[in-house]
């Protein structure tokens, strides 16, 4: 897994898991439509990727829905959407960033409010990993 920080218009980033693909040219770049909107980029338009280092692990991540996308949902949102999203993956997460995650037949927009390192520390930048405790409350 290469985590990388992804550059785009107006001072924009995130991070990103990149992979190489063979289908695709050396100055071309695939990515998901969530991380165009987090970059705030149109397909064709210019982004950097460079290196991260150290991107670790967070002790605790707080995550909110939108609240348009979660009208006459009822039931658990960390069951239906955020357990499955998150469990048996390691995936790169930033302050401020959306994500989007399906379940019972719907699609459910959250974004990072809050990132808690172990050490205390305030990052920007982490991973959410098996150990990291997910709060999606508030």
């Amino acid at each position: 897994m290469w985590v990388k920080l992804l550059l785009g218009k107006k001072r924009k980033d995130t991070l990103a898991i990149v992979e190489s693909d063979d289908t695709t040219k050396n100055d071309k770049v695939r990515m998901s439509k969530v991380t165009r909107s987090n970059l705030r980029l149109r397909l064709g338009d210019t982004v950097t990727v460079t290196a991260l280092p150290d991107v670790k692990f967070a002790k605790t991540i707080h995550v909110l829905p939108f609240d348009d996308t979660i009208e006459g949902l009822t039931g658990n949102l960390f069951d239906v959407f955020i357990q499955p999203y998150f469990h048996e993956k390691y995936r790169p997460m930033r302050l401020n960033d959306m994500f989007l995650t399906q379940g019972a037949m719907r699609t459910v927009e959250f974004k990072v409010i809050d990132i808690e390192m172990p050490d205390g520390e305030e990052s920007e930048y982490c991973i959410v990993g098996p150990d990291t405790e997910i709060i999606c409350e508030g």
